[in-house]
């Protein structure tokens, strides 16, 4: 849920990105929240999210089912030495990638989408789900979201920040 959020909100994803480029301070980190702004995602592309008790929350049960089903993904229950179940994990399998290589080749514009994931690979890279979910948290606007209402975007401030790291500010 935590990397599903960052792709279904541009500007939380941008600030992600920002944090990134201040540690660092590579270019293209900075170019890529640019290019959020400037094709207007935080608009066009967000697909609000309710929040629920562990945070952002979607039901994805079916989507996932009908990856598995397809032999696409495989889901995953790791268990703790207690043997309780302690995290859910997705396994993508090697048909989803040719599959969606396909998909890519025949429909050019889903391309962003994996462009997308790429750039959330980046902010996720070596963090657990808990630890996406932390940085979340840290953003006023989304740890005073009322549980069952929908989590605001932080647009406004993420562009304050990204005028302030592009030196457009005096």
């Amino acid at each position: 849920m935590a990397m599903d959020f960052l792709v279904r909100y541009p500007d939380y994803l941008g600030d992600a990105l920002l944090d990134l480029y201040e540690e660092t301070r590579e270019p293209e980190l900075l170019e890529a929240v640019q290019r959020i702004f400037i094709n207007d995602e935080p608009s066009i592309r967000l697909v609000r999210m309710v929040r629920w008790r562990h945070g952002a929350y979607q039901n994805v049960e079916d989507a996932l089912a009908m990856l598995s089903y397809y032999g696409l993904a495989r889901p995953m229950q790791l268990a703790g030495d207690d043997g309780k179940i302690r995290r859910y994990e997705y396994l993508i399998l090697p048909k989803a990638i040719s599959f969606l290589e396909k998909c890519v080749q025949d429909y050019p514009e889903l391309a962003w989408y994996r462009d997308r994931l790429a750039l959330v690979m980046r902010v996720a890279s070596g963090k657990s789900g808990s630890a996406l979910k932390e940085w979340q948290y840290e953003h006023p606007q989304y740890g005073s979201t009322i549980q069952g209402d929908v989590i605001p975007t932080i647009q406004e401030q993420v562009e304050q920040r990204l005028t302030k790291f592009a030196g457009l500010e005096p």
